[in-house]
């Protein structure tokens, strides 16, 4: 498998973390709610309840399979009495260590970079402005999967680690930093079957900063542009089109209710598995791909092959694409670093109205004047 295979495919599970199995809840004798937040409007992986000082935020499916839910209580004066949950967190937090990239795109567009203390993956980050942060020592690496840095973690003491989940087996990290005297939440945003569903996390990121109101903001500009954008795509004639490159005679692509999926249906495209419930990835046959795949209009997301000749190279096959007759295929690795790190992964997730852009002027280019920013044509 290519490097940009494994970091676009898997990138977003490299980073783990789950809480206790046992399932707590926000006490029945509690009556002061004040309200449930009504402004989530395309995320179904958290909600957030307000009560009189302090709130709840109730992280629901935190990965494939995982049906128990979580409550993180944030308070920003005295901790609440008669109150359960699996975290409780004093806001606004000083400081905090990510395990995923996409948390570090949630906190620049909040203005909130300087208070990651530490990362995990910063050889891969794209931002400028992280990477200085990096280079100054102000962020350090965490490490990831087997090689945590626990000590690091220790002496650095951040308010907050904001983790992801990907199975039970998350349970023996996230475990041993709580061991640690570490508070650990978890981000599902890479549950998010909607593009929007994914940008509206810095929600969630940002209540442990008590700047709600921030992100409202920010979002309901992306979400108006992003509607906007809809506009343009309707009652339109939609191209076909189909993604990725073979691994081991096993093709792995976007599921009929994924968000990328939706990001193609959106641009006005007809994305040729769309015919299915799956959320995250399909494996299909390299013989299907070549069988449904002949005559689509447009070929998308190589991974690592940065040109056409390099594409006909590894099958010959693919000389009698009509996309590659007619010279359509589009990359997502425009912003791509020397480490292979992807910023299509990182900034894409707060940027879905831009990436939704990019691929309106790849699938319809007179419909608006856009240079490509997360993707390239290849040559």
């Amino acid at each position: 498998m290519s490097k940009n295979l494994l970091f676009g495919s898997l990138f977003l599970l490299f980073f783990y973390s789950c809480q206790s199995d046992h399932k707590k809840t926000v006490s029945e004798n509690i009556t002061t709610q004040i309200s449930v937040e009504k402004e989530i409007k395309y995320a179904k992986g958290f909600s957030i309840q307000q009560f009189d000082g302090y709130k709840v935020i109730t992280l629901k499916n935190p990965w494939v399979g995982e049906s128990t839910s979580f409550d993180y209580v944030l308070y920003s004066e005295e901790k609440p009495n008669n109150v359960e949950g699996d975290v409780f967190v004093k806001t606004p937090i000083k400081s905090i260590a990510c395990m995923s990239l996409t948390h570090v795109a949630f906190l620049e567009k909040l203005g909130l970079i300087n208070s990651i203390v530490a990362l995990s993956g910063c050889e891969y980050v794209s931002s400028a402005s992280v990477n200085n942060l990096i280079q100054s020592k102000s962020i350090k690496e965490i490490g990831h999967e087997q090689n945590i840095n626990y000590e690091m973690l220790v002496e650095e003491a951040p308010s907050l680690i904001m983790a992801y989940g990907i199975d039970s087996k998350s349970n023996n990290y996230i475990n041993k930093i709580k061991t640690l005297g570490l508070e650990v939440v978890l981000n599902a945003e890479y549950m998010e079957t909607h593009p929007l569903g994914k940008a509206e996390w810095i929600k969630f990121v940002a209540a442990f900063y008590n700047q709600n109101e921030k992100a409202g903001t920010i979002f309901n500009e992306i979400e108006k542009e992003y509607l906007n954008l809809l506009t343009l795509t309707q009652n339109i004639k939609k191209p076909t089109v189909f993604v990725g490159m073979p691994w081991n005679g096993a093709w792995y692509v976007p599921g009929g209710k994924s968000f990328q999926a939706q990001l193609f249906n959106d641009a006005g495209a007809e994305y040729l598995w769309l015919d299915n419930d799956e959320k995250g990835s399909l494996v299909k046959a390299k013989e299907i791909i070549l069988d449904q795949a002949y005559e689509a209009d447009f070929w998308l997301n190589q991974n690592s092959y940065r040109s056409i000749d390099a594409v006909v190279v590894y099958d010959e096959n693919f000389k009698g694409f009509k996309a590659v007759k007619d010279k359509q295929l589009f990359n997502n690795d425009k912003r791509v670093n020397a480490k292979s790190g992807n910023d299509y992964w990182e900034s894409g997730v707060i940027n879905p109205h831009i990436v939704l852009k990019d691929l309106i002027s790849i699938f319809h280019p007179r419909l608006l004047e856009h240079q490509l920013y997360y993707y390239r044509k290849l040559e």
